[in-house]
């Protein structure tokens, strides 16, 4: 099968899509002081692509050891083939952005996410 990996495949860093930025814009509450540092340290966040068969969503890098620590903020969007993608923000044990996830509910692999089309319905 051509799914697996290759060792050197690894994620290559890098910024968030503009509409990365404005999904998390969606999930976060901005009205707390947490949200309002988050948000602004987003256009200098270094992410990875989350390699995960079946997940799609980035990895937020960081110079501390992340561990997580809980989810912040989660939403409902559809894939391409019209089943719900579950969509959840996670903060690091710093409360630092730690990973941004977005998984099928039945686990099936995701064939593209319109975010676009998720701003537009509300």
């Amino acid at each position: 099968g051509g799914w697996m990996q290759c060792p050197e495949g690894h994620p290559v860093p890098r910024f968030l899509t503009p509409d990365e930025v404005s999904l998390i814009h969606r999930l976060l509450p901005e009205t707390t002081e947490l949200s309002e540092r988050l948000l602004k340290d987003l256009a200098l966040a270094q992410v990875e692509d989350v390699g995960v068969v079946g997940f799609g969503g980035v990895v937020f890098l960081s110079s501390t050891t992340q561990v997580f620590g809980s989810d912040i903020a989660t939403a409902m969007l559809a894939d391409a083939d019209g089943v719900p993608v579950r969509v959840t923000l996670c903060l690091d044990n710093h409360d630092q952005l730690f990973e941004l996830e977005l998984c099928k509910v039945d686990f099936s692999p995701i064939i593209g996410v319109d975010l676009r089309s998720a701003f537009s319905e509300h």
